[in-house]
Formats: structure tokens, sequence, C-alpha cells
């Protein structure tokens, strides 16, 4: 019979000892689990708010002339961002997808260089927008985390031409 199952005499060395002390390595886990743990949301939610706050005006080059490592941070996530939301726009309509690019970055190139404002023309009306939506603050939303809004626009639009 070995003979017919070469490999049953290994098999049942290893495993045999495994099986017999399985009960005797369960008794450690027979204590309930307690959730007493803070909430898992608001911590979430308030690391967030932390982080934007923190990070939402990085300038791209320090004083000393290096770059920054938080804009660093924000160029390579909004490339990677508008690369998967231009994809997946791009599968339904890929002149969608191309506008969006081009009118995220646009829109952010008229605000920073505050050219067309100067000229009485705006570009988007804060006002109008700030009465609608009361909880945020709309003009630090649209001209704050510049780095991340450009690379994300101009990824999403680059998208778009992408081969499927």
């Amino acid at each position: 019979m070995a003979y017919l199952l070469p490999g049953l005499g290994r098999g049942l060395l290893i495993s045999t000892p495994l099986i017999l002390s399985a009960p005797l390595l369960m008794r450690n886990f027979k204590r309930p689990i307690l959730c007493e743990g803070p909430d898992p949301y608001t911590k979430i939610v308030s690391d967030l708010k932390n982080t934007y706050a923190r990070e939402a005006k990085v300038p791209v080059v320090q004083q000393s002339g290096a770059l920054n490592p938080k804009a660093i941070r924000q160029i390579s996530l909004g490339s990677i961002l508008g690369v998967i939301g231009g994809l997946g726009i791009s599968v339904f309509s890929k002149p969608l997808a191309l506008l969006i690019g081009l009118v995220i970055v646009c829109v952010q190139l008229a605000d920073m260089n505050k050219l067309l404002e100067s000229r009485g023309i705006r570009v988007i009306p804060y006002s109008f927008l700030q009465r609608r939506v009361k909880q945020a603050n709309v003009r630090s939303l649209i001209l704050d985390n510049m780095a991340f809004k450009l690379t994300f626009g101009t990824t999403f639009a680059l998208a778009s031409f992408a081969q499927l």
C-alpha cells in the first residue's frame, strides 16, 4: 500500500501534530472580542479635514529652491487619479473626457493668473455658488491645491486619447 501513495507517510507525519494541537491553540481565542475603540467614521472625517487644512496651500518650490514634498505628493496623486478618472469616462465618451479635463485646466489657469478677473470677466461666480453651498468655502475649494488640480485635469484630458 505504501508504494501506491508515496507521500502519505510524510503528509501524516506533518499533519497529525497540527490536527492534535488545534484544540490547545484555540483555547486563547475563547475571550469575546470587545469593540471599545473610538468611532472610525469620526476619526476618518477629522483626519481628512485636518489634512486638507494643512496641505491646501502648498507652494511647489520651497524658499531653498528644492521641490516641496507635499506638492510632489499632490502632483503624483492628481496624475494617478486623473488617469483613472479619464479612462473611466473615456470608456463611455472620449470627447467628454477631453472636455472635462480641459475645463478643469482652463478654470485653474484662469483663476491662477487673475487675468480675466482684472478685466471684469468672472469665470466662476463665487457669490452665487457660496449662496448654494453653505457648509464649505467655495473660493478655497477652487483656488487651493493647485498642483493637484492641474495635474488631475491634464492627465484626465490625456487619458481620452488612450486606446482601450
